[in-house]
């Protein structure tokens, strides 16, 4: 992976001050996250103690109480505002957002949190990610999102990690965001196939080459869900169908989400409504279009916490060998 910065080197740690690390459970990708977090916690943060778990057990890539009440989680003060704001509003943030440093939820406040302050950098940032140079204005944007009366829409429990409402040269359009770090794609199937409101819709917008079809696919559920839902607040909005992009962002190493997209975009009568970018491709539309040094420097923060594994790879190649040796002795 080409990392968009270099960054500065850091004093080395041992692989006693990481803390705790996840047992062998788990993908590779997420087991390397944790690990990358634990030596951010560590490293960059100067945070010499780490969390634990809801059952107790002690991870290093979770905030200590204290860390996590002083918003340490976050990449950047409007990222922490953006986490207290959306919190206030109700129901939607996760209460482990604060101390869990692989959440995705947390990820998605660092990366909004700047660029929703700035609707010119956030259009550009998406305009990149989507190809599009014809975006004007966002009228709409909200972080973590679910209609208040649902029974007006999808009349289900469906939440989209964004939602953007947005003018460009072909009028008002919206674009559906689902954001991909560690965690896999949910396993909460939902039947749709028999929701009258679904039926509707696909009726109504012609988004899916075969309804029946995609609603019965357990493996496309989240992303159906979340672009009918973006689908369906826009016609009810407007009274008329417009066009509705899903975008799925996932981390590079993520080794679920390529196969998971193209069966999905597979399913639309226009392919070209779902795109899929990496966090690194987002992130460098994000450092294209950022226009001041402020802007600069909290993108190449998010760009080293999440992707430039660089600084502990060293570390990482020492606790894989220490493993191998204790599984050796643990067989002799």
């Amino acid at each position: 992976m080409t990392s968009l910065v270099r960054t500065p080197r850091y004093t080395p740690l041992t692989l006693d001050e990481l803390g705790t690390q996840p047992r062998t459970s788990g993908s590779l990708h997420s087991r390397r996250a944790r690990f990358h977090q634990s030596w951010y916690r560590a490293a960059r943060l100067g945070l010499p103690n780490w969390g634990q778990t809801s059952s107790g057990r002690p991870l290093g890539s979770i905030l200590d109480e204290k860390a996590a009440a002083a918003g340490m989680n976050f990449s950047s003060e409007p990222a922490r505002r953006l986490f207290e704001t959306r919190r206030a509003q109700g129901w939607g943030i996760d209460p482990r957002t604060s101390s869990h440093m692989t959440s995705s939820q947390t990820l998605l406040l660092n990366l909004f949190g700047p660029l929703s302050q700035d609707h010119d950098w956030l259009l550009a940032t998406l305009g990149g990610v989507l190809g599009r140079a014809d975006l004007y204005s966002v009228i709409q944007c909200d972080i973590e999102f679910a209609p208040p009366d649902r029974g007006r829409y999808m009349n289900d429990m469906t939440r989209v990690d964004a939602f953007f409402q947005l003018e460009s040269s072909r009028g008002v359009e919206a674009v559906v965001l689902e954001l991909k770090y560690t965690d896999r794609f949910s396993t909460r199937r939902v039947n749709i196939s028999q929701n009258p409101k679904y039926l509707s819709l696909a009726h109504s917008s012609q988004l899916w080459r075969d309804p029946e079809e995609v609603f019965s696919d357990p493996s496309t559920n989240q992303l159906t869900r979340s672009h009918a839902l973006g689908a369906c607040v826009s016609q009810v909005k407007l009274g008329a169908p417009i066009t509705t992009t899903l975008l799925l962002v996932s981390h590079p190493l993520d080794p679920t989400s390529d196969a998971i997209f193209e069966q999905y975009s597979h399913q639309l009568a226009d392919p070209s409504l779902a795109i899929h970018a990496t966090l690194e491709q987002f992130l460098g539309s994000m450092l294209t279009n950022a226009d001041d040094d402020a802007s600069r420097s909290a993108t190449r923060e998010i760009e080293l916490r999440y992707l430039d594994h660089t600084e502990s790879e060293t570390l990482w190649e020492s606790f894989r060998g220490r493993k191998t040796q204790t599984r050796r002795h643990a067989a002799v």
